[in-house]
């Protein structure tokens, strides 16, 4: 057996099919930059005990 080893789950896919997930993936790589630090804010914020109101957490002044 000489040769390149042969794939038999090879799946061909239209044109279409190939520029509808490159543009999903386009979409998740725009998500994923842009809400990655505000989802981890999100999750330091949703683990403390006493929640800061949206304003105060926002705000660049330090609440009194």
């Amino acid at each position: 057996m000489s040769g390149a080893p042969t794939n038999k789950y090879q799946i061909s896919l239209s044109d279409e099919s190939k520029e509808r997930i490159i543009k999903l993936l386009e979409y998740s790589k725009t998500i994923a930059h842009y809400g990655f630090i505000p989802f981890v804010l999100y999750l330091g914020w949703s683990s403390t005990p006493n929640k800061p109101s949206l304003f105060n957490l926002l705000s660049p002044f330090p609440s009194a």
